[in-house]
């Protein structure tokens, strides 16, 4: 296969998946051969990247990815992307390991901010170790906006939704998931970051759409389908 991009996924899988959703509803030509040329690797067993950020494991999950990395460069594909936030805390590592360039989903969000203008306050609807690294914190502060961390209690709400509800019973919550983005708007948030791509799957199933919201994971999926296409019409053999 030519022309084509590769997904570092599995993190979890159900996030993957809807991933995949959300290209196939961006982008739906009229044939099978107009759709986009790539190669998932769900990697499930990929450590927990919370846990390691939180110091509650010594299983480094960069490993992992950085071994993918390896598995799928001789390859070549275009470009990779990688449908988790929490694995952007080890984004220089992986970068590092190869010359193919990866989409950083979180300067997507960083530009995504600056367009909306700076000032304001945004919250942060994200992993508890997505939370704490300071990821999103540097993201928003480059574009001039500040950011909400949740608190402790707020926290666990998230966490509930993430973990217990997206992850282990695959269901989206939706009105924990609009009781959290009320609080953020409480909180005097313009708008929220969407963190996490278990949110970014409920966001998906979330027909209301009541509050402002930048899902990092959508706008990633643009992006990928943007290279994407690019890809296969420059490089058409």
């Amino acid at each position: 296969m030519k022309n084509f991009f590769a997904i570092l996924g599995g993190m979890g899988t159900l996030a993957t998946t809807n991933f995949l959703n959300e290209m196939n509803r961006r982008y739906h030509p009229d044939s099978d051969q107009g759709y986009l040329n790539y190669l998932l690797f769900n990697h499930a067993t990929i450590p927990d990247r919370t846990q390691y950020i939180l110091k509650k494991s010594v299983d480094n999950p960069a490993v992992s990815l950085i071994e993918d990395i390896r598995q799928v460069e001789p390859l070549k594909p275009d470009f990779m992307v990688i449908p988790c936030n929490t694995a952007h805390y080890f984004f220089e590592d992986l970068q590092a390991a190869t010359d193919i360039p990866i989409v950083n989903m979180l300067d997507l969000v960083g530009r995504q901010l600056k367009i909306l203008g700076s000032g304001k306050k945004v919250g942060l609807f994200a992993t508890a170790g997505t939370a704490q690294s300071g990821l999103y914190e540097k993201v928003a502060k480059e574009a001039g906006w500040d950011l909400i961390v949740p608190d402790e209690a707020l926290q666990k709400k998230i966490t509930q939704l993430i973990y217990d509800d997206v992850k282990v019973r695959a269901t989206a919550n939706l009105e924990l998931y609009e009781n959290i983005l009320q609080s953020f708007k409480d909180m005097g948030a313009e708008t929220t970051i969407l963190g996490c791509t278990e949110v970014s799957y409920v966001n998906s199933q979330d027909e209301l759409k009541r509050f402002n919201i930048i899902d990092a994971e959508k706008l990633l999926v643009s992006e990928t389908v943007k290279l994407g296409i690019r890809s296969q019409k420059e490089k058409k053999v």
